[in-house]
C-alpha cells in the first residue's frame, strides 16, 4: 500500500447520486500524510440519481463518444448530433468525440484537428433527449461554458480536467439555477456547495469518466456498469465523480491509477455508506478509505480513526470496530439497531481483504 506525502481531508460533501450524506474538504487536519476523503451531503443520499446532472427533467450522467449514437439513461435516451467549437477565432464542427483515459475531453474540428485540456472551452454540442416514457424528442443545446485542467488533489503529477456544462432547455428543479455569467443558460449540476466550502467555480463542476455508464433501479440501487464507448458525465459534487476527482483514481483498470472492475460499484456506494438498500450517510462526516486492491489509496495511521466496514458492489460486506458494537454512519450502535448490521463478519485491518474491495475509517470520536 501506497501512502501519499500530500494530506487531503474532505468533510460534509454531496454526491451524483442522491444526498444526506458527508463532507467537503480543508487541509492541515490530518498532518502525518495519510488521506482522508469525504462522502456526500444534501437532500436525496438514499434514492437513486436524484443529485446528477440533468438536462431539464432528464439525468445526463451517460453521453456517447459517437455521433448520431444513443446513450442510455435512466428516463430517455440521449444522442449528440453535431456541434461546434472555436479555433483561432473561427468556429467549426466537431466530427469527432474522445475521452481520455484520465477524463480530459477532445474534440475533433473539420479542418483543425484535435483540441483538448482548455482549448473546449465554448462548445456546443447538440443534443436529442428521447425520453423513455414516449413524451415528445427534445431538442436541446449543451455548453461548455468553462473548462480547468489542474494537478490532481491526490497526486499532482497528474493533470485532472473539470468542466460547467450549461444548457438551453428549462429545468423544473430550481436546484439547476440560470448561470450568472450567460442569460438563458442554466446549470446541469445542481446548486451544491459542499456546505459552503466549493465557490461557484467548483460547485457547478463536472468531470467525465470514459468507457463506463451509470445507472439505479429502485431494487437494485446505484451502479457502475462497464460500457465502452459511453462516458459518464458526473458532477464534482457527486459520489460517483469524488474518487476520480479527489482520489484520482479511474473507473478504467488499464488507465494510470486505475480501479477494477469488481471496484467500479464497490466506489460509488463506499462514498454512499450503502447498506440494507439505502445510503446511510449523514452531513460533516469525514472518511479514509484504502484501495485493498491496487493499493491506489491508503487510509489514514491516526490510532483515533477506528474501521466504519468493508465496501463491495453491493454495499458494506463486513463490519469494524469492536466486535459487539461496530461502526456505521448514522448509527450508534449499528449492531442493535441497524437491520442486517449484526450479520455482516467483522473485519479489521488485517482481514479487511478477506471481505471488501475497499475499506473505510472514520474518527471514532465522532460517536
Amino acid at each position: 500500500m501506497r501512502t501519499s506525502t500530500t494530506s487531503l481531508i474532505l468533510l460534509s460533501s454531496t454526491l451524483t447520486l442522491a444526498g444526506g450524506c458527508d463532507d467537503g474538504f480543508d487541509r492541515g487536519i490530518v498532518d502525518d500524510g495519510d488521506e482522508v476523503a469525504f462522502r456526500c451531503s444534501g437532500s436525496n443520499c438514499n434514492l437513486g440519481l436524484g443529485n446528477t446532472s440533468r438536462v431539464g427533467d432528464h439525468p445526463l450522467s451517460n453521453l456517447s463518444e459517437t455521433k448520431l449514437v444513443s446513450a442510455a439513461n435512466d428516463t430517455a435516451g440521449v444522442r449528440i448530433e453535431g456541434g461546434t467549437a472555436k479555433y483561432m477565432g473561427s468556429p467549426m464542427s466537431i466530427t469527432e468525440i474522445d475521452v481520455e483515459a484520465d477524463g480530459e475531453l477532445k474534440l475533433k474540428l473539420s479542418t483543425a484537428g484535435w483540441i483538448g485540456g482548455t482549448q473546449v472551452k465554448g462548445a456546443i454540442f447538440y443534443i436529442y433527449i428521447d425520453p423513455l416514457d414516449g413524451s415528445p424528442t427534445i431538442n436541446a443545446q449543451l455548453k461548455i461554458h468553462d473548462a480547468w485542467c489542474e494537478p490532481g488533489e491526490y497526486d499532482p503529477t497528474m493533470t485532472i480536467c473539470r468542466y460547467q456544462f450549461l444548457t438551453n432547455v428549462v429545468p423544473h428543479d430550481v436546484d439547476y439555477p440560470m448561470s450568472e455569467k450567460e442569460f438563458g443558460w442554466y446549470h446541469t449540476c445542481p446548486d451544491e456547495d459542499e456546505m459552503g466550502l466549493l465557490d461557484d467555480t467548483y460547485k457547478f463542476s463536472s468531470v467525465l469518466s470514459p468507457n463506463v455508464s451509470l445507472f439505479s433501479t429502485g431494487s437494485l440501487g446505484p451502479r457502475i456498469d462497464a460500457t465502452p464507448g459511453t462516458f459518464i458525465n458526473g458532477c464534482i459534487n457527486g459520489a460517483v465523480s469524488k474518487g476520480q476527482y479527489w482520489l484520482n483514481a479511474f473507473y478504467d483498470a488499464s488507465a494510470y491509477r486505475g480501479l477494477q472492475p469488481s471496484q467500479r460499484t464497490a466506489m460509488l456506494r463506499m462514498w454512499m455508506a450503502w447498506h440494507g438498500g439505502q445510503s446511510r450517510t449523514i452531513p460533516g462526516r469525514m472518511i479514509s478509505p484504502r484501495d485493498e486492491l491496487g493499493g491506489l489509496f491508503d487510509w489514514t495511521s491516526d490510532p483515533d480513526w477506528s474501521i466504519e466496514a468493508g465496501y463491495g458492489a453491493s454495499g458494506a460486506r463486513c463490519r469494524g470496530s469492536s466486535p459487539t458494537i461496530g461502526m456505521h454512519r448514522q448509527w450508534i450502535d449499528p449492531v442493535v439497531s441497524l437491520p442486517g448490521w449484526a450479520t455482516l463478519p467483522h473485519c479489521t485491518d488485517s482481514t479487511l481483504h478477506n471481505y471488501a474491495v475497499l475499506g473505510v475509517k472514520v474518527p471514532a470520536n465522532l460517536w
